[in-house]
C-alpha cells in the first residue's frame, strides 16, 4: 500500500542509504551532485534544512512510503498562498518501484494534500521531455502540458528544455 507523510528527522538514515542506492539510476534525471550529497551528514542538514523551511510554510517535504518502507521522495515546494494558491510538485521512486504506479498514489495523494489540506487551486510540474514515465504520472493524475522550457535546468551537467504541466483544482 503507498502512502505519503511528511519526512521527520527518523527518517535521514533509510532516506539517506535509498539515495546512495538510487545514485546511478537518478542521475540523468537531476542535476550533478557533489560526492559529499552522498554523506549522512550532508543529509542531516538538508533535512534540518527542508524542515525549517516547511515550518515557515514555503514547502511540504515528504517521504514515499510502501508497506512503511521508504521508496521515494515528493515535495511541495515554492508554496505561494494568498491570491495565487500555488506550488511544484517534485518526485522520484527507487527503481525497483518504478512501473507498479507508486509514484501515481503519492502524486495522487500529494494533489489531494495540497488542494484539501493547503487550500491550493494550482500545482506545477516540469519534467525532460524523455522522461516519459513522470510525463504519464502527471497525465494519469490530471496535469496538462502548457508548455515547453528552453534551458530550463542544468540536469546532468547540462541545460536542459522541460516540458511544463500545471494541475489546477476546481473543487470549492
Amino acid at each position: 500500500m503507498i502512502k505519503i507523510r511528511v519526512v521527520t528527522a527518523m527518517d535521514v538514515e533509510e532516506l539517506t542509504d535509498l539515495i546512495v542506492a538510487s545514485r546511478e539510476f537518478l542521475a540523468p534525471f537531476e542535476p550533478r551532485r557533489e560526492d559529499s550529497y552522498y554523506d549522512l551528514d550532508f543529509q542531516k542538514k538538508l533535512m534540518t534544512a527542508k524542515l525549517a523551511d516547511h515550518e515557515q510554510g514555503s514547502e511540504v517535504p515528504f517521504v514515499v512510503l510502501d508497506q512503511d518502507k521508504i521508496i521515494g521522495q515528493l515535495v511541495l515546494d515554492r508554496i505561494e498562498l494568498g491570491p495565487y494558491q500555488s506550488c511544484e510538485i517534485g518526485y522520484w521512486i527507487a527503481e525497483e518501484a518504478c512501473g507498479k504506479g507508486c509514484a501515481t498514489e503519492a502524486v495522487a495523494q500529494a494533489i489531494d494534500f495540497a488542494c484539501e489540506e493547503l487550500g491550493l487551486k494550482r500545482i506545477m510540474a516540469a519534467t525532460l521531455p524523455s522522461n516519459i514515465p513522470s510525463i504519464r504520472v502527471l497525465e494519469k493524475n490530471g496535469f496538462t502540458k502548457i508548455g515547453e522550457a528552453k534551458n530550463y535546468m542544468e540536469i546532468a551537467g547540462e541545460r536542459r528544455d522541460h516540458i511544463l504541466y500545471e494541475y489546477t483544482y476546481t473543487g470549492a
